[in-house]
């Protein structure tokens, strides 16, 4: 019974630690215009066009996994979104040279 309580337990903290890390992974993809980011259990499209505000480019050196960048963008609501090139190496050149080209006025100092 005690083997069968620890193991409950373990399975507990593997699947919550799973159910974490997927939670803040994401597949972002550009379709036209939009910026479409789907999550584990929900979708979020966001038009470039009508509700970018301002953008840039960031790039952050952490200890454990060495050298990411990311994409802050800000919206006309003032919400913020950011696009890391941890999950996301693919599509982080594609979504800088697309923003860069079409949205290059709106680009803020990099920091």
């Amino acid at each position: 019974m005690e083997t069968l309580i620890i193991a409950a337990i373990i399975l507990i903290l593997v699947f919550s630690a799973l159910a974490l890390f997927t939670r803040r992974s994401s597949d972002i993809r550009l379709e036209g215009k939009n910026l479409v980011i789907r999550y584990p259990t929900s979708k979020k499209e966001i038009n470039l066009e009508a509700e970018l505000k301002s953008w840039k480019m960031q790039e952050i050196n952490h200890l454990w996994i060495g050298r990411t960048q990311t994409i802050n963008l800000e919206l006309q609501s003032g919400r913020w979104h950011h696009v890391n090139s941890r999950f996301n190496r693919e599509t982080i050149e594609e979504i800088y040279h697309f923003l860069n080209d079409n949205f290059g006025e709106k680009r803020k100092e990099d920091i």
